[in-house]
C-alpha cells in the first residue's frame, strides 16, 4: 500500500527513472490538458483585461500612446521605479499563487481517477494552505528578485541570473509540497531542497524537458503556451509523487 509522508526525508524513494516519469507525466497531462489549458487562458485573460482597467484609470487613456509606453518602459529601469517594478511582480505572483497551485489538486485528482472541477483551482484562496502559499512565493521571489537587481548594480547580472536559476530550481517542489504535503513554507523549501539536490541531474533533465514542451506553445500563434503549460505541472506532480511514495511497512 502506498501512502505520503512528504515530512519524512528518510521515507523518500529516491530513485527516479527518467523514462517512467516522463511516461506517467504524460498520461497524467492528457488527464488535464483541456480544463488547464482553458482555466487558464481565460483566467488570465480577465486578469490582464484588469490590470489594464486599473492602468488605465491611474494614467488616463487619452495619455497612453507608443511614445509614453516607451518613456515609462525606461522609467522602470531607472531607480528608484525599477525596485517599484520589482515589488509590484513579486506582489502580483503572491496574488496569482493560489490559483497556479490549484493546477497540482488537479492533477492529484487526475492521478487518482477523482473529479476535480475548475472551480476548485480556486479553492486555495479560502483553504488553510492559502498562507504558506503566499508566503514561500514571496520568500522565493524576493531572493531570486534581490539577487538579481543586487548584481545588475554591481555589473555581475550573469550571476545574478545563475543564482536565480540555481533558487528556482531547488524550490521547484515547494508548492507541491505545501498543497499535497501540508508542509508550511519553510519546510517546503527545505524538503524540496533536500530532495532536489539528491538527484539533481535525473530531476534537471525532466524540468529541461517539460520546458522545452511548454515553449511549443509558443509556435501555435502563442495561444498554445496555455495548453502546454500543463505538462510542466504534471512533470513536477508526478516528480513529487514519486519521490513521495514509499511502501508502508506493517
Amino acid at each position: 500500500m502506498l501512502t505520503q509522508k512528504p515530512t519524512e526525508t528518510n521515507k523518500y524513494n529516491n530513485t527516479l527513472e527518467f523514462e517512467t516519469v516522463l511516461n506517467h507525466s504524460f498520461a497524467n497531462y492528457k488527464k488535464i490538458v483541456l480544463y488547464a489549458g482553458l482555466a487558464l487562458f481565460v483566467f488570465l485573460f480577465f486578469f490582464v483585461i484588469f490590470l489594464s482597467a486599473v492602468s488605465a484609470s491611474i494614467i488616463g487613456t487619452e495619455n497612453i500612446n507608443e511614445r509614453s509606453i516607451e518613456n515609462f518602459q525606461k522609467l522602470l529601469q531607472t531607480k528608484p521605479y525599477i525596485w517599484y517594478s520589482t515589488g509590484f511582480s513579486i506582489l502580483s505572483t503572491c496574488l496569482l499563487s493560489p490559483f497556479m497551485a490549484g493546477f497540482y489538486k488537479m492533477a492529484d485528482a487526475a492521478e487518482k481517477d477523482t473529479s476535480f472541477g475548475v472551480s476548485g483551482l480556486f479553492s486555495m484562496y479560502t483553504s488553510r494552505q492559502f498562507v504558506p502559499i503566499v508566503a514561500v512565493t514571496f520568500l522565493i521571489g524576493l531572493a531570486t528578485n534581490g539577487l538579481s537587481l543586487v548584481f545588475e548594480e554591481i555589473g555581475l547580472s550573469f550571476v545574478g541570473l545563475i543564482l536565480t536559476i540555481i533558487i528556482s530550481f531547488v524550490t521547484l517542489l515547494t508548492i507541491p509540497l505545501i498543497v499535497l504535503g501540508n508542509c508550511s513554507a519553510l519546510e517546503s523549501i527545505k524538503t524540496s531542497t533536500t530532495i532536489v539536490t539528491k538527484q539533481p541531474i535525473a530531476i534537471l533533465m525532466l524540468v529541461i524537458v517539460a520546458i522545452i514542451g511548454t515553449f511549443l506553445g509558443l509556435f501555435a500563434f502563442c495561444i498554445g503556451v496555455f495548453f502546454t503549460y500543463p505538462f510542466l505541472i504534471s512533470v513536477v506532480y508526478t516528480i513529487y509523487n514519486q519521490v513521495s511514495s514509499f511502501e508502508e511497512t506493517v
